[in-house]
């Protein structure tokens, strides 16, 4: 009898891990928090990252590993480098007029920034020397 109590009671938990349990009002479960834990002044960026965890259920921000956020308006990359382990980014057609702040994305392989022609072709050819991988820039630049 007891083993059909736990077993149905650890049966139901499995479907509730989104919520939060208590017993006697004490907590004995709470799910996982969405990572929030970052500033990102433009707001379309903020918007585009926080649909990205929402979607892929990110918890640390080390989780965020790919971000596609092309034709979404973003103006400012300031705040994105808080998102270390970056490895894929699509910004396409944006308005950025600075790339600066991917510079410090060490985990970057690829970038596409095409169609932000409003950027500067020197901070491009940086960025292109420190990614091993590929970029795709503005065709005005290259």
């Amino acid at each position: 009898m007891k083993l059909t109590v736990a077993s149905l009671l650890f049966l139901s938990l499995l479907g509730c891990d989104r919520y939060q349990i208590k017993f006697n009002e004490q907590q004995i479960y709470a799910p996982p928090q969405l990572f929030n834990d970052y500033n990102l002044p433009d707001m379309a960026l903020s918007n585009c990252i926080k649909q990205l965890i929402i979607d892929q259920s990110i918890r640390r921000a080390e989780d965020l590993v790919t971000i596609s956020c092309a034709y979404a308006g973003i103006t400012d990359l300031t705040g994105i480098n808080r998102f270390t382990r970056l490895d894929t980014i699509n910004l396409a057609n944006n308005n950025l007029r600075d790339i600066k702040p991917l510079m410090f994305l060490g985990e970057l392989r690829r970038v596409d920034i095409s169609g932000n022609d409003l950027l500067d072709c020197k901070d491009i050819k940086t960025l292109a020397e420190l990614l091993p991988g590929q970029l795709l820039a503005p065709k005005t630049c290259f």
